[in-house]
C-alpha cells in the first residue's frame, strides 16, 4: 500500500519480492520473500535448540543472522557463544587468509580451474564471507573477499555488487560506478541480475543505467 500510495518514496517491497492480495489474504512469492520466511524458520529452530551449534553454507544472504555469526572456512557459524563481540580483527584476517589460499589452490588446479561450476560455487561462498565481514564492520577485509570472488569467477554479479557497495560507502563513488560499468560491458547478459541485487546499479542517471549494451 505504501509503494502504491507514495510511488516517489523508497520502495518497501524489495525488487525480488512479490506480494499479492487475493480475497483478503496475502500471497508471497519471489526469492527475497521466500528466503525471508526461511530466515525466520532458521531463527526459530536456533531459539528452540540453544544447546546446539549451527553453521550454514549460504545460498542467499540471510542478513538477520549476521549479528553474532563468524566465518568458518567456506561456511559461517551462527549464534557464536561470544555474541556480537565474537568477530575480531584476527577472525576477519583468518577468513581472508583462508580464501586467499583456497583461491590459489583452485586456480592452480587444472581440473578445478577448468570447471565453471567449481569456480562459481567457490566464488559464491567467498561473497558470503564478504557480506558477513561487511555487515560486522570490516569493510577492508570485505573488499578483499569480493575481489577474490571476482578473481575466481569474473562473471559473478554478487561480488561486483558487494564491491561497489563497499567502495560507495567509503566515498569512492566514481570507482564503484566504473566497476559496475566495466562489468556490464564485459557481461551484458548479467544486467538484470546485477540490478536486482545492487542499489547502485538501479540508481537513475548512474553510468551503469545510461550505458547501452555493446
Amino acid at each position: 500500500e505504501h509503494d502504491q500510495q507514495f510511488p516517489e518514496e523508497p520502495k518497501q517491497v524489495r525488487p525480488n519480492e512479490t506480494l499479492k492480495q487475493t480475497d483478503g489474504n496475502f500471497e508471497v512469492a519471489g526469492q527475497g520473500a521466500v528466503m525471508a520466511i526461511n530466515e525466520k524458520l532458521l531463527q526459530a529452530l536456533m531459539a528452540k535448540n540453544p544447546d546446539l551449534q549451527f553453521a550454514i553454507q549460504e545460498s542467499v544472504p540471510l542478513r538477520g543472522t549476521y549479528v553474532d555469526a563468524v566465518p568458518l572456512g567456506p561456511l559461517m557459524e551462527l549464534g557464536s557463544k561470544d555474541g556480537p563481540n565474537s568477530m575480531t580483527t584476527e577472525r576477519a584476517d583468518q577468513a581472508i587468509d583462508y580464501w586467499q589460499n583456497r583461491a590459489q589452490q583452485l586456480l592452480a588446479d587444472p581440473e578445478a580451474s577448468a570447471s565453471p561450476y567449481a569456480l562459481k560455487s567457490y566464488s559464491h561462498d567467498t561473497v558470503s564471507t564478504g557480506n558477513l565481514l561487511a555487515a560486522r564492520g570490516f569493510p577492508s577485509e570485505a573488499e578483499q573477499a569480493y575481489r577474490l570472488a571476482s578473481q575466481l569467477w569474473p562473471g559473478n554479479p554478487e561480488s561486483v555488487a558487494g564491491l561497489a557497495e563497499i567502495l560507495s560507502q567509503d566515498g569512492r563513488l566514481d570507482s564503484a560506478s566504473q566497476i559496475l560499468a566495466d562489468f556490464l560491458r564485459t557481461f551484458p547478459d548479467q544486467r538484470q541480475d546485477l540490478e536486482k541485487i545492487s542499489s547502485i546499479a538501479r540508481q537513475s542517471g548512474s553510468p551503469v543505467s545510461r550505458s547501452p549494451n555493446p
